[in-house]
C-alpha cells in the first residue's frame, strides 16, 4: 500500500472516530432509574387476573375479617378484602370488561361500590339497586371500564363502619396512549381507630357526636402502613396516584423543598399540568401528581391540618410519610411534561336544566340532623332525562366543610363563587365550603337508573345527608 493511500485511509478512520466520539458526548442516553427498592415499603399487591383473555379482567374478592399487625406489637381484627389492608389493587386497561366475583365472609351483609367508575346502575353497589350480599353469599359484578384514571372500591352498606374497619382498595385503569409521566407510586391514604389492646374502636363510638362531626381514626395510614418511606433520586420523575379512602378525614400535605405538579384527579388526566404547593383531598377525592426531585435532603412529608371545621387555629402537623433522597448521581434525560395532557372539551350548557342542592342542618330534639334540601332521612329524589345536560348549584349552609359526591357520572366545575377553576378536569367529588356556591355541569348519558349523591363524610351520609337521582329515558 502506498504511503499516500495509507495516510488517506487513516485520515478517514480518524475522522469517523472523532465524529462518533462527538455524537456520544452530545447525546448521552437517558438515566431514569429509581433507587433500588425505592417503593418496597409502599408497593401494594395487584389482584390476580383469573381470565387469560387480553381484554377481560376477572378478579376474586373475599370480604373477611383478618388478624393484621397495623400498630407494631398489636394484632387487630381488621375487615379486609382478601386478607389485605388496603384490599388488592384492581388493574385494567381502558375498554376492558371487568368481572369481580365477591364472596362475603363478614359477620354482616355488604356490597361493593365502584367509586368514580361509570358503570351500569345495576352494578353501582348501593342498596337502591342491589340486594345486600348476606354472610356466606356471593355476587358477580360485571362492567366495562370506559375511562382511564385512579378510582377505588368500598362498601355502600353501613359504609362508615365497614370502610372504617378496613374495607377499601384502589382501582387503576390505564390508557396505552397516555404519555409516560414517571414511575407509578399508588398511595391509598386512610385512617383507623385501634384501642390500646389492639381491638378496633367501636364503629358507633361517641354516638350522635361521632355521626355529626365525622369519625377520624387515631392511626393515620398510607397503604396500610404508619409513616412509611419512599425513596427518590434527583432528576428521576415519579407519578403519584393518591386516593383519600378515609371515611371522614381530609388529607392535606406538601413535600418540603420538592416541586409537585397536579396532572389529574377524579376522572383521569387534567387538561394541562398545574404546579401546586400542597394537595388537599376531601374524603373520596383522588389526585394524580408528578414529582421531579431536585437537590435537597431527605424529609418527612407532613400531614397538615385541613381545618374542615374552620377553627381559628390549626393543629400541629403530623408525620404522614418519609421521602428519602438517594445518595446517587442525579438522573438525566427526563422529558418535560406535555403542555396538553388531555383533550377535555367544555360542556355545552345551552338549554341545560338547573337544580339547586343545599347541604344543610336543622335542630332536633337530639341536637341537630343533617340533610339535603330540607330532607334529613335520605328520601329526597331528583329526576332527570338521559342524554341531557344539567347545571347544579351546590351550597353548604352549615358551618363546616362537606364533600359532595355523585355516583356514576363525571362533572365539570364551572365556577366557585364566580371564579373558574385553574384547569379543566373531570370530577365526581368536590368539597363544599360554607357560604360558597359551586356550579357544576353534568352530562348525563344513556345509563338510566337510580343514582345516589351524598356527602362523602360517610357518617354524614348515614345521618341523612344523601339523596337519589332517578335518570329516566
Amino acid at each position: 500500500m502506498s504511503s499516500a493511500r495509507f495516510a488517506g485511509e487513516m485520515a478517514v478512520i480518524l475522522s469517523l472516530v472523532i465524529l462518533l466520539t462527538g455524537c456520544g458526548a452530545e447525546e448521552a442516553p437517558p438515566d431514569l432509574r429509581q433507587p433500588a427498592g425505592w417503593d418496597d415499603a409502599l408497593r401494594l399487591p395487584d389482584a390476580e387476573d383469573h381470565d387469560p383473555a387480553p381484554d377481560v379482567v376477572e378478579v376474586h374478592l373475599e370480604a373477611r375479617v383478618a388478624a393484621i399487625e397495623v400498630v407494631p406489637g398489636l394484632t387487630t381484627e381488621v375487615w379486609t378484602y382478601n386478607g389485605m389492608l388496603p384490599g388488592p389493587t384492581i388493574r385494567a386497561k381502558k375498554g376492558d370488561r371487568v368481572v369481580v366475583k365477591l364472596q362475603n365472609h363478614l359477620p354482616e351483609a355488604t356490597t361493593v361500590h365502584w367509586h368514580g367508575l361509570r358503570v351500569p346502575a345495576a352494578m353501582d353497589g348501593t342498596q337502591h339497586v342491589q340486594k345486600p350480599i348476606e354472610p356466606g353469599e356471593g355476587f358477580e359484578y360485571s362492567f366495562t371500564v370506559p375511562d382511564a384514571g385512579t378510582f377505588w372500591y368500598h362498601p355502600h352498606l353501613r359504609s362508615s363502619a365497614q370502610v372504617g374497619a378496613g374495607l377499601y382498595g384502589a382501582f387503576v385503569v390505564e390508557d396505552a396512549e397516555e404519555a409516560p409521566l414517571g414511575d407509578e407510586l399508588l398511595l391509598v391514604m386512610s385512617d383507623i381507630g385501634i384501642e390500646e389492646d389492639g381491638s378496633l374502636t367501636p364503629a358507633d363510638e361517641s354516638g350522635w357526636f361521632g355521626d355529626y362531626f365525622g369519625r377520624e381514626g387515631g392511626t393515620v395510614l398510607v397503604n396500610g402502613k404508619i409513616v412509611p418511606t419512599v425513596a427518590a433520586r434527583e432528576g428521576v420523575p415519579q407519578r403519584w396516584r393518591v386516593v383519600n379512602a378515609a371515611r371522614s378525614r381530609y388529607f392535606r400535605f406538601a413535600v418540603p423543598d420538592q416541586p409537585l405538579v397536579l396532572v389529574g384527579g377524579d376522572g383521569g388526566l387534567s387538561e394541562r399540568p398545574l404546579p401546586v404547593d400542597e394537595v388537599r383531598l376531601a374524603p373520596g377525592e383522588r389526585a394524580e401528581l408528578t414529582m421531579l426531585p431536585v437537590e435537597g435532603q431527605s424529609v418527612v412529608i407532613p400531614l397538615l391540618d385541613a381545618n374542615r371545621f374552620h377553627l381559628p387555629s390549626e393543629e400541629k402537623p403530623k408525620d404522614l410519610m418519609r421521602l428519602e433522597l438517594a445518595d446517587e448521581p442525579p438522573g438525566r434525560g427526563a422529558p418535560p411534561l406535555p403542555e396538553r395532557l388531555a383533550e377535555i372539551a367544555s360542556i355545552d350548557t345551552a338549554g341545560a336544566q338547573r337544580q339547586a342542592v343545599e347541604f344543610m342542618e336543622q335542630g332536633d330534639t337530639d341536637g341537630a340532623v343533617l340533610g339535603i334540601n330540607g330532607q334529613t332521612d335520605g328520601s329526597l329524589m331528583f329526576s332527570a332525562k338521559t342524554n341531557t345536560v344539567e347545571i347544579w348549584t351546590l351550597t353548604n349552609t352549615t358551618n363546616y366543610d362537606h364533600p359532595f359526591h355523585l355516583h356514576g357520572f363525571f362533572f365539570q366545575v364551572l365556577d366557585i363563587d364566580g371564579a373558574e377553576p385553574p384547569v379543566r378536569a373531570w370530577r365526581d367529588t368536590v368539597n363544599l365550603v360554607p357560604g360558597k356556591a359551586v356550579r357544576i355541569a353534568i352530562p348525563f348519558d344513556d345509563r338510566a337508573g337510580m343514582w345516589m349523591f351524598h356527602c362523602h363524610i360517610l357518617d354524614h351520609a348515614d345521618l341523612g345527608m344523601m339523596a337519589m337521582l332517578h335518570l329516566m329515558p
